[in-house]
């Protein structure tokens, strides 16, 4: 494993026994499609972290006292996407049976696969919740199964409900065979865009036990420009913020593991890394709020 060069939050480092919350680099990269760079995204969003003052307003509190650890980014295996997503599910499993709440940092969407089917070993009745521009549900992309575009057909194929939410970019293919699934509810873009669709679509969820995973083309690039594939249309920081403290704060949700992927930062220090850092600060918050409940 690479040594990591800056803790999240440049938080002094706790145990690996006192830590509540790990928070993974991934910075796998091998079938991105339009702009590159995930792999620079973890050094990138853990190194804009830094600038953020820890108190948060809204939760009165700093939350990363509940415990958060920077662990190694993991070590890529490039001699093929399905060895590396077996590798990533391994480590995601090893995590959850030392009881850790694991935020991963991509890299590219393709790691969500191992990274869930790590949680589905230990979870078995998982859920799966995805803020994504796009279905990424097609059955190959570019010659292979495991590609970013595909991941959420192969979470599919573990019997799991899919929720995917944020829809505005979909192939004929994928909606085709929407017609044909089962177990996938699509939220697309233009129907959620309505008053208080955050309220709405938090409380139309099904109740149960999550994945969450925020593919940050979700963001309309005004926000968010640094991915590979972003879309115009989409969703900024307030409604997004709004939905997820609804969703995670429900009493008859739990969610137990979450990334953040997709991201292509043009530089170290970037403003969209900064919003992802903070993002990722904000689900610790939600969820440490909820803990203490």
């Amino acid at each position: 494993m690479e040594k990591i060069l800056f803790n999240f939050l440049s938080i002094p480092d706790v145990s690996f026994k006192k830590a509540k919350f790990i928070i993974l680099p991934i910075p796998y990269e091998a079938t991105v499609t339009g702009n590159t760079g995930t792999k620079f995204a973890p050094l990138s969003i853990i190194y804009s972290s830094r600038n953020f003052e820890l108190y948060d307003e809204e939760i009165k509190c700093e939350s990363y006292e509940i415990g958060v650890k920077t662990e190694n980014e993991i070590e890529c295996d490039f001699s093929s996407p399905k060895k590396m997503l077996k590798k990533i599910e391994k480590v995601a499993l090893f995590y959850l049976k030392n009881n850790k709440f694991l935020i991963s940092i991509g890299g590219e969407h393709s790691i969500t696969f191992g990274l869930f089917k790590g949680h589905k070993k230990y979870f078995n009745d998982l859920n799966y919740i995805c803020l994504d521009a796009h279905s990424d549900l097609r059955e190959k992309y570019n010659g292979t199964k495991f590609s970013h575009a595909c991941v959420n057909k192969r979470i599919l194929e573990t019997d799991t409900n899919l929720n995917i939410v944020g829809v505005r970019s979909i192939s004929k293919e994928e909606v085709e065979f929407l017609k044909r699934g089962k177990r996938v509810k699509i939220y697309y873009a233009y129907q959620m865009k309505k008053e208080k669709w955050y309220e709405r679509i938090s409380n139309d969820i099904p109740s149960g036990r999550y994945y969450l995973s925020i593919d940050v083309d979700f963001f309309d690039p005004s926000l968010i420009p640094e991915t590979g594939t972003p879309e115009p249309g989409g969703f900024l920081w307030d409604e997004t913020i709004e939905f997820l403290k609804n969703f995670i704060l429900r009493n008859d949700i739990e969610i137990v593991g979450a990334d953040l992927v997709e991201l292509s930062p043009s530089k170290i220090f970037t403003p969209s890394s900064l919003i992802c850092g903070k993002l990722i600060y904000k689900i610790i918050g939600y969820l440490a709020l909820k803990w203490r409940k």
